[in-house]
């Protein structure tokens, strides 16, 4: 028998925004009161979804009686009032079926079609509005896909996740009911059921499409199709196409129903029987236990896909990777990532240091400070969740560990500047290297000491590492006060906390004012300049060679079948975005990798170009950001 119990209940009053949930629900015979009473479609009537737009599922909604307010964090809220919309219709259709919607208004409209950056219309189920059920016609629904409910089990989505990369949440599935304290995919065989004293028909499984692809946290299509990708290997209809996960369902009767109440299953049905190719198919179980050699990724992005995230301080989050498809990273502790990230219809390229170790090479992190005005560091906090994916590229930078670093190292960062050295100190950590570490910290205050109890725990297991840390506001934590000096960072308050800093090579990361005193300190206190290395994505655009202003030569791109002149003063990227050629780029200073791309014919100059290897060089590998024409040139851009 059963142990079915409701989990959660959820609406979602306009089709494809994000899901409100409840502890109790009425039950209507068109489905949840509130869910899907309004559309959105094309100034024709063509009804528009997540599916094409998924910035639609970024957009939240409260109902206050009757009426319904939008928000999104792009806008300003909207309160929409059904009894003061106009008698005026509009012929649209959902899925093969003819309706009529209610014009909700100009100001409705221009609204969302500001937001979505297109004319739009948004229109609602009105009194004149009238939708049945193909199969069911004696039964009602509204602008929901075919019919008024959906029901899922959480552990069918747990069965589903068990074969995944990284988990998604049921909000992928938007369901109206979920249920708990059944066998995975045990709702396949029901065909009647009754939930308090409303009795369901469970005529139909749901056939899933891409739109379950569509992250319900960052908002964006995934780029390899998770989770259906999975789903299709074991839930795809035997000599079919249609995916399935969940059961589509008919209220029989009105009622009320709510979480914790038992599901009482009256009658079952014959399960459909669906082919497990997923164990034979799958690589993924057997890259995770002997995984291949390790790999670089820097030349192609990679889907990176989110394990986890956490909280280190009240602004500061760590979020861990892996790849998708899996392979084993490869980097210099110290290097960073260029992060590409889908932001309102345009692609933002960051740079992102890595904060773990490349001696733990299946998972990959970044730590990333909320900051005032960041748009990409702010968007990571608010949108990336487990089961995200993002698209990198690197590693690159020039900061970073060598084969033939000194042995004696003093590492300085402040605030978030600390990332580079955890991936350093992890990494010497990990492989018992005999460093004598130094690492000075600084924060406004102890609250903002990032990992520092996992670095107080290293300190204990490796001898080599010697800690301290200075707070710039507050006073520093009895409980770390051995550690601990209050003020700034002086060549007094180094001199306390290591003695020997001026034999040491020196690495320091952090703002730039910071970086700036800190450099500065060192240079009075007489440290050598080749002992000294500093972190910063500041970088000046590359100078262009002092003997190339008056030449100009032919740059053909081949890939965009475009011809146009290039100066010879003139970086092959400026040339590019001058000629109407988009290349993805983030530094500009020949540091990060972004630009990366193939000379196909031609010579050109690149002093610069840092972020290079030998074997790029080998394989006529360049960067547009830093490259410099000196003959005609065919380029793979």
């Amino acid at each position: 028998m059963s142990k079915a119990v409701v989990s959660d209940l959820l609406i979602y009053p306009v089709k494809s925004v994000a899901g409100i949930s409840m502890t109790k629900a009425s039950v209507l015979t068109a489905g949840l009161a509130g869910d899907r009473r309004y559309l959105i479609t094309k100034p024709d009537g063509t009804f528009v979804t997540g599916r094409t737009h998924p910035k639609i599922t970024a957009i939240k909604s409260v109902y206050h009686g009757a009426l319904l307010t939008l928000n999104h964090e792009d806008k300003e809220p909207i309160t929409l009032t059904p009894e003061s919309f106009a008698d005026k219709y509009q012929n649209s259709n959902v899925w093969g079926t003819d309706l009529i919607g209610q014009e909700c208004g100009p100001q409705a409209d221009g609204w969302i079609s500001d937001l979505l950056g297109e004319p739009m219309k948004l229109l609602y189920f009105g009194n004149r509005s009238e939708r049945f059920i193909k199969q069911h016609p004696e039964n009602d629904v509204g602008f929901a896909d075919g019919f008024p409910l959906l029901i899922t089990a959480e552990s069918s989505l747990g069965e589903l996740n068990r074969r995944l990369l990284a988990p998604v949440s049921m909000a992928n599935f938007r369901p109206n009911i979920t249920v708990s304290g059944t066998l995975p995919f045990e709702e396949d065989g029901w065909s009647l059921i009754r939930i308090g004293d409303v009795r369901f028909e469970l005529p139909k499984p749901c056939s899933r499409c891409v739109f379950t692809t569509v992250d319900p946290f960052a908002h964006t299509a995934d780029k390899v199709l998770e989770p259906l990708k999975t789903l299709t290997e074991f839930r795809q209809v035997p000599d079919g196409k249609d995916v399935i996960f969940g059961e589509n369902m008919i209220p029989l009767n009105t009622g009320t129903i709510q979480v914790g109440d038992p599901v009482e299953i009256l009658k079952t049905k014959s399960k459909p029987h669906y082919i497990d190719n997923w164990k034979s198919k799958s690589s993924r179980i057997t890259a995770h236990l002997k995984p291949g050699p390790a790999e670089t990724f820097d030349q192609n992005p990679i889907l990176l896909r989110c394990v986890q995230v956490i909280d280190e301080t009240n602004d500061v989050k760590t979020f861990k990777f892996t790849s998708d498809p899996v392979k084993r990273f490869s980097y210099r502790p110290g290097q960073f990532l260029t992060l590409h990230i889908p932001i309102n219809g345009e692609v933002v390229s960051r740079c992102y240091t890595i904060s773990s170790t490349p001696s733990r090479p299946d998972t990959i992190t970044i730590t990333v400070k909320r900051v005032k005005g960041g748009r990409v560091s702010n968007w990571l906090h608010d949108h990336v969740a487990v089961g995200s994916s993002v698209e990198a590229m690197g590693p690159a930078g020039v900061f970073h560990l060598e084969d033939n670093q000194k042995k004696k190292i003093l590492m300085i960062s402040g605030g978030s500047g600390i990332t580079p050295m955890l991936s350093m100190t992890r990494f010497i950590a990990d492989t018992g290297l005999d460093y004598d570490v130094h690492f000075h910290h600084s924060g406004h205050t102890i609250d903002d000491l990032i990992a520092w109890s996992e670095l107080s725990w290293l300190s204990k297991q490796f001898p080599g590492l010697e800690l301290s840390y200075n707070t710039t506001q507050g006073v520093p934590s009895s409980r770390l006060e051995e550690h601990g000096i209050k003020g700034r960072i002086s060549p007094k308050m180094l001199k306390e906390v290591c003695p020997d800093y001026l034999e040491r090579d020196v690495f320091v990361c952090g703002p730039d004012q910071f970086m700036t005193a800190v450099q500065n300190h060192l240079k009075d206190s007489g440290l050598p300049e080749d002992q000294y290395n500093q972190e910063s994505f500041t970088i000046e655009p590359t100078l262009p060679p002092e003997d190339g202003s008056t030449a100009s030569y032919s740059i053909h791109f081949s890939k965009s079948g475009v011809t146009a002149e290039i100066k010879g003063n003139q970086a092959v990227l400026d040339a590019a975005e001058a000629a109407g050629i988009d290349i993805p780029y983030s530094c500009r200073g020949g540091l990060c990798g972004t630009c990366k791309s193939e000379l196909k014919h031609g010579e050109i100059t690149a002093p610069n170009a840092m972020a290079l290897s030998e074997e790029d060089t080998k394989n006529n590998l360049f960067l547009a950001c830093c490259s410099f024409a000196k003959s005609d040139i065919e380029v793979d851009l």
